[in-house]
């Protein structure tokens, strides 16, 4: 079910995070890692895309501007095009209802990280993929909670997060800074 609502040390996280993301809402989207997606993985023009964390239309717009029509975008502060929803609780899909969740710079303010990676991987279908892009070599505060190290600790956090197999497609950043991660989660490719 996730935490409470009702916790006072969860309350203040939210506030702090909504206060945080309407900051940065007309901030430049990070999206420049989608082309690197589609052309490594042939993603289909059909395929269900959620962008998680969105904080307003730009993802989306990006994979609108590139032919995908089929994107919801969701985050804790809610704007026109962009529907409420918290990662640190159930989403509000069904298993499976997409084919490549779209995380950029969203996991390391997770309250619990190992429930919001499983509740993102719960909405991948079977083979599905899921992006990650994230800091590293920070010091963890209220709104950066979560520093995995690399790739490969955030790997290993999903894997512990799911239980369904995680082959890397590729790993790309520089550390120091930001890092990327493109994961298919299942046996099978997208």
């Amino acid at each position: 079910m996730g935490p409470s609502l009702l916790t006072p040390g969860y309350l203040s996280y939210l506030f702090h995070q909504v206060r945080q993301a309407h900051a940065k809402r007309h901030k430049p989207p990070r999206t420049r890692h989608i082309e690197a997606i589609i052309a490594s993985t042939h993603l289909p023009h059909d395929a269900r895309v959620l962008c998680l964390g969105a904080r307003n239309r730009n993802e989306p717009d990006e994979w609108f501007r590139r032919g995908y029509e089929r994107v919801t975008a969701v985050d804790l502060l809610p704007s026109p095009g962009v529907q409420f929803a918290d990662m640190n609780r159930r989403l509000p899909f069904a298993d499976g209802s997409y084919d490549l969740l779209y995380g950029s710079h969203i996991f390391e303010h997770a309250w619990e990280l190992d429930r919001a990676l499983a509740e993102a991987c719960r909405m991948v279908r079977l083979g599905g993929l899921l992006f990650a892009a994230f800091p590293v070599a920070f010091t963890p505060n209220r709104h950066d909670r979560w520093d995995v190290g690399s790739a490969e600790g955030f790997l290993a956090r999903l894997r512990e997060a799911q239980n369904r197999p995680v082959r890397p497609l590729w790993t790309g950043g520089t550390p120091p800074g930001d890092v990327a991660v493109l994961v298919a989660l299942g046996p099978s490719g997208p």
